[in-house]
């Protein structure tokens, strides 16, 4: 069993180039297999583990992952002093033979390429959309009665607000980094592996300064990121990647008949017990089970670097600055957590307090 509490040079030399790290047989197997059989118990229930996520959420298996492990050691020297996880994201995707039903983007889901790869970022609102393209009002900033009252206030069927702050300039939410813990094997691409636009990570915090210093927005609806895109002949989708980012990570992509460009993803290969930490930063995304003959399970946390005077971070939100729930927290005098987290999206490795020498001394070069 892997017993590190730090990261080699290499490690943090692939980190720092790649945004991620995957760590090797580092979560006992007696944490696993108690995780594991957890979610055995809600897959069998009625309704399976969507109807059951919120108690599925707190079960007490899951924060041991991190927190009686090697793992939440190697964090805590790496990134600094964050908020033990209570709560985790337990996820379970069950094999399935693609169908050549058309979809949205108006090819079969067998022709999609890298098992339907769509990278995203977390943080973002997702909910009900319009289906055809003249039911949008605004690509950029649409106010159709799918986005309710288009402020802070509403919420997507995700549960992220909108936009996070009363004010209506951050449109994404922000931790330090999302941190995965396999169940069972999978170590061949197509077993519904998380998947990655591997070294993304400057780009996107590059893009996040350029959108802070227009003015505008940050996050979608800002600078360079309409909320909505067109696809297929006649559909609609969420913007989940502003089109720069996606231009600039095009080597190697595919494009379906339909005009669609696919991006082409690095796939995490894990097996039980291994982790893997990822950059808030890093676009990604879960991969469809297909070649699998179990369901994958991973557990993931969201996790933060301490900031002082910040809410406390439970580990399953992507929206930690809100309540669960979308509610406004109390803040001390002076304390303005919007601002904090737009600081933070542009400067991700500032709350890597492990990496600081490495990265100074990297960046100059």
């Amino acid at each position: 069993m892997n017993t590190q509490t730090e990261l080699s040079i290499q490690q943090k030399h692939d980190f720092f180039n790649d945004g991620f790290i995957i760590l090797r047989d580092i979560v006992p197997r007696e944490l696993t297999r108690a995780a594991k059989r957890r979610i055995h118990i809600m897959l069998s229930r009625e309704g399976g583990l969507y109807r059951h996520y919120k108690d599925l959420s707190s079960g007490v298996e899951f924060p041991r992952l991190v927190n009686e492990s090697p793992l939440g050691e190697l964090l805590r020297y790496t990134m600094g002093e964050f908020d033990a996880p209570v709560k985790a994201m337990p996820t379970a995707l069950r094999p399935f033979d693609a169908s050549t039903e058309q979809t949205v983007y108006g090819v079969p889901r067998t022709e999609i390429p890298n098992f339907g790869f769509v990278p995203h970022l977390d943080g973002l609102w997702a909910g009900r959309l319009p289906q055809k393209r003249n039911e949008v009002d605004s690509w950029i900033s649409p106010r159709t009665e799918h986005f309710g009252t288009g402020d802070a206030t509403n919420r997507g069927q995700n549960n992220t607000p909108l936009f996070q702050d009363p004010a209506c300039a951050l449109a994404i939410g922000s931790f330090t980094a999302f941190v995965g813990v396999a169940l069972n094997d999978q170590t061949e691409f197509g077993r519904g592996n998380l998947a990655l636009l591997g070294g993304a990570h400057n780009a996107v915090e590059d893009f996040f300064k350029m959108q802070r210093d227009s003015g505008g927005v940050v996050g979608p609806e800002g600078e360079g990121w309409p909320r909505l895109k067109p696809v297929g002949k006649n559909g609609v989708a969420l913007n989940a990647l502003p089109k720069e980012i996606r231009e600039k990570f095009s080597d190697g992509s595919e494009t379906t008949p339909d005009g669609t460009v696919w991006l082409q993803p690095t796939p995490i290969l894990l097996d039980e017990g291994d982790a893997v930490i990822v950059l808030h930063a890093v676009p990604h995304c879960g991969t469809e089970n297909r070649h699998g003959h179990e369901p994958r399970m991973n557990v993931y946390f969201r996790l933060r670097k301490h900031r002082p005077g910040g809410a406390t971070v439970l580990g399953d939100s992507d929206h930690p600055d809100r309540g669960w729930d979308g509610e406004f927290l109390d803040y001390p005098e002076g304390y303005d957590p919007w601002q904090v987290a737009i600081d933070k999206l542009c400067d991700h490795w500032s709350e890597w307090d492990g990496m600081q020498e490495f990265v100074a001394q990297h960046q100059a070069e």
